[in-house]
């Protein structure tokens, strides 16, 4: 079935066409969602159902050749929305910045320096903060932060680097010296 065929079949509401829609273009779709979501498989799955959804529901609005790139958008945006929508119910916990426990003393120095750096995390702008916590937070390269964000690579460096030095200065204010900051660093 060409892909104008299948459209009209989904215009004419035949389930058949969705299902042939899901076979062509659901490996695809999932493909999206996971480079996204990484590690977050069943998040995935459920998005590429709701992506399926959105297409049966917007059936009208689909044309032929453009079905995968309508697809792919949808399922791009939506996986965005999870993660920004997760990070504004889930900011930095205290505990995501603990990697070791090496003593009482030194887990509440950790948890100390976690809320400091929280505190500096919420100073910058919302654009800074975002890719700042997309690139150390949610593991993901500047390259994808940055076309993530509509932004250049070179960009997205400049914007990296001031947040670690206004996270520098944040942390020498609240009274670590240089050598607390380069365990900090070695600690990370």
């Amino acid at each position: 079935m060409t892909e104008e065929q299948l459209v009209k079949a989904l215009n004419r509401g035949e389930l058949s066409a969705l299902e042939a829609l899901m076979d062509r273009y659901g490996p695809y779709v999932s493909s999206v969602a996971a480079r996204i979501l990484r590690g977050r498989a069943s998040d995935a799955e459920e998005l590429t159902a709701d992506v399926f959804l959105a297409a049966w529901d917007n059936r009208d609005k689909l044309r032929p050749g453009k079905v995968k790139g309508w697809l792919g958008t949808v399922a791009r945006n939506r996986a965005f929305n999870l993660l920004r929508a997760d990070r504004e119910h889930l900011p930095l916990e205290d505990d995501v910045l603990i990697l070791d426990a090496g003593g009482p003393d030194r887990e509440l120095d950790k948890r100390e320096t976690a809320r400091i750096v929280n505190e500096a995390l919420s100073r910058l702008d919302r654009p800074q903060r975002e890719l700042f916590v997309r690139h150390y937070y949610y593991g993901q390269t500047v390259r994808e932060a940055a076309l993530a964000m509509g932004l250049n690579q070179s960009t997205a460096k400049t914007w990296l680097r001031r947040g670690r030095e206004a996270l520098k200065i944040i942390l020498e204010q609240e009274g670590y010296g240089h050598e607390a900051i380069r365990d900090i660093q070695a600690d990370g």
